[in-house]
Parts: structure tokens; C-alpha cells; sequence
């Protein structure tokens, strides 16, 4: 097929890049991830196997197993089809394991609005019988993913873990909450640590077109125009590629340096127009781009990463442009090729099984 998109023939794929001390690390042999089927999950699954480790997944499959399909034959790959709050679920999965990373929730505002009481109890009230089921079951370390979602609206430039959060909505609400349950359960046998995302972009086999980098590279893509609505408010974005090594990183990283802590990693401070440019110049000329007057949902962020990169040594290696080349990529081979297909929305999905439960 024709390549049309600047940077398709000659762009080289980076390589995974994590520090030396995720191979060299004995201890953590067997990993229970939750959520482990969905978008972030199933990338970071993957990789997780091709280093070598143990992984037992626990999933819903809300969404499908598609972001798993491809490694059920694994040997090292064991798949718990259960809830999170399903106590025989949870202690089936830790049987074992030597390190959790929770990434199992309702996730994005709009899914979490559609049913707030059920939001609460999976990214929320789910946490203290879990956190009391690893520690219980001899797990090591608890990795948590949060979001960059609870600081809220905020104005100020580049802020960091120590400002206060304001968090707007219910998803936000239950991120910054469960952090505090996160904290609590840190000890000296039981690491626990939270890491605060920016909006994650690039492609997965479970993938999301309802996240704003992939959703305007989508019908950047398929209808070669975009309108931007308003364009002004930041949206920090994370290369997903560098979200899932900086989750395999932190198997490496020391007790003493984050346990009981939170870290950013926000990603790149940047507008939602800088965004649409950013993708106009990779489809090289072929997007008629134009504005809107600005939408109700004006949140904006600029957030500071700083302490994850001089603390840790953490620090990004891909861009936006970067994870909308995958985009592209992803649909020259037909692996995508409906941006609106329910697949890749969360709240179509969730809207889907709330109508065929009635």
C-alpha cells in the first residue's frame, strides 16, 4: 500500500528502553496486573512477558480480550477472567505474586459519569480489600496507576506532586482518594507507590480512540479535516510506550526512594491545537484544519515531571508525533479502521452493556 504520511518509509521503531535493573531484579518474578487486557494493560502485559516475567492477569474483559488474544498460548501468560471486587477472583490471581500493578478502573470521565455508584465501587471502595488481600497474600510492592486528572482546573504553570489536587469530577474524585488508601498501606514489607499520568496516546491492541491525541489523529485520518474546539487548554500527553516503561521501571526502583510517594508523569505540556498541528504535519499537507469556538469541558493542565526524572531517572524518550505515527501506522496495516466503532470507546461499551442488561 502507498505510503502517504511523512515519516512512514524512514522512521525507525525505537526500542523498549528500561533501566537494567527490571532484568536484574530477582525477586519479582510473578506479577499480578489488573486490568491487564485493557489499553495501557495489554502493551504492558506483552512487555512484561518478553523480559521474562511472570504474569497473571485479571480482567473483566469489559472491553474484550482483544488486547490479549495474541499471547493466551503464552507459557509465562496466566488469565483470570474475574472482578476486582470478587474476593475468590482476587485470591486466585495473587496466588504467588510478588508485585501488583493495579490498573483496573472505569476509566475516563464520561464512563465514570454514566454510573457514579458503579465507578465508586470499582475505583474506589475496591481498594482497602485488595490492598489487604496483597499484603496478606505476601506481595512485595503495589504499583498504582492514578492520573494527572486530580489536580482539576488549574492555571498555574508546571505543577508539581506538592500542590494541592482539586479534583473535578467523579473519576478524579476516586484517583485522588484511592492515592491516600494507597499511601496508608505502605510499609516496611509492603511497598506502595502512585503514579499520576498525563492523557496516554499511541496505539495498543486495545486500543482507545476516545483519548484526545488518538481521537483527533483518528478522524484526522479518515476524514482528512479537523476541526479544534477552542485549542488553548493544555492537555499534558504520555507516549503510552513511555507510560508502560516507567511502570516496569519502577519494579527496579529502591523501597526507600518511592515507597508511600506520588510521581507525575505527565508527559508534555501541550495544546489541543499544538496537538492538531502536530498531526497535520505528519499527514503531510493532506488535513484541512480549522477552529471552533471553545466547548464547556475547558480543564487545562500544566504539570511538572520533574521529580520522577532527577529522583528516579525517569524521563520520556518518544513524542506525540511518535504515538500518531503508530496511529497511522496501525491503519495502513487494517488493523483500525472505523474511529467511531464502539470498540474503542469506553462509555459506547459501557452504554452496550448497560442496554443488554436490561
Amino acid at each position: 500500500m502507498r505510503q502517504r504520511f511523512r515519516g512512514l518509509r524512514k522512521r525507525k521503531r525505537r526500542g523498549t528502553r528500561i533501566t537494567e535493573g527490571a532484568h536484574a531484579l530477582q525477586r519479582m518474578k510473578r506479577i499480578l496486573i489488573t486490568g491487564g487486557a485493557g489499553y495501557i494493560g495489554s502493551v504492558l502485559t506483552s512487555k512484561l512477558l518478553k523480559l521474562g516475567f511472570e504474569i497473571v492477569v485479571l480482567d473483566t474483559f469489559f472491553y474484550t480480550d482483544i488486547g490479549v488474544r495474541s499471547l493466551l498460548d503464552h507459557p509465562s501468560l496466566s488469565v483470570v477472567k474475574g472482578d476486582i471486587r470478587d474476593r475468590s477472583a482476587l485470591k486466585a490471581s495473587l496466588n504467588g505474586v510478588d508485585c501488583v500493578i493495579h490498573l483496573a478502573a472505569l476509566a475516563n470521565d464520561p464512563s465514570a459519569e454514566l454510573d457514579p455508584k458503579l465507578t465508586r465501587q470499582i475505583n474506589l471502595d475496591s481498594y482497602p480489600a485488595l490492598l489487604d488481600a496483597a499484603v496478606s497474600a505476601g506481595v512485595e510492592r503495589f504499583i498504582n496507576l492514578s492520573s494527572i486528572g486530580v489536580y482539576g482546573i488549574n492555571y498555574q504553570k508546571g505543577v508539581t506532586e506538592d500542590d494541592p489536587v482539586n479534583p473535578l469530577t467523579e473519576y478524579a474524585r476516586c484517583k485522588a482518594l484511592s492515592e491516600a488508601i494507597v499511601k496508608q498501606h505502605n510499609s516496611d514489607r509492603f511497598t506502595t507507590v502512585s503514579l499520576r499520568c498525563g492523557t496516554v496516546c499511541g496505539w495498543s491492541p486495545r486500543m482507545r480512540l476516545d483519548l484526545s491525541t488518538n481521537t483527533l489523529a483518528a478522524y484526522a485520518i479518515c476524514n482528512k479535516k479537523l476541526t479544534v474546539w477552542g485549542g488553548d487548554q493544555e492537555r499534558p500527553q504520555i507516549n503510552l510506550e513511555d507510560a508502560t516503561d516507567f511502570i516496569v521501571n519502577l519494579l527496579s526502583v529502591s523501597s526507600e526512594k518511592i515507597g508511600g510517594r506520588i510521581f507525575n508523569a505527565a508527559g508534555h505540556n501541550t495544546t489541543v491545537r499544538e496537538i492538531a498541528e502536530t498531526i497535520k504535519e505528519v499527514m503531510n499537507g493532506e488535513l484541512e484544519l480549522t477552529s471552533g469556538p471553545a466547548r464547556n469541558d475547558e480543564r487545562s493542565y500544566n504539570v511538572n515531571s520533574d521529580r520522577i526524572a532527577k529522583e528516579l531517572g525517569f524521563k520520556m524518550t518518544r513524542t506525540i508525533k511518535d504515538a500518531v505515527l503508530d496511529i497511522v501506522l496501525a491503519h495502513e496495516r487494517g488493523l483500525w479502521s472505523d474511529p467511531d466503532e464502539a470498540l474503542y470507546h469506553n462509555v459506547k461499551q459501557m452504554r452496550s452493556m448497560r442496554a443488554a442488561a436490561v
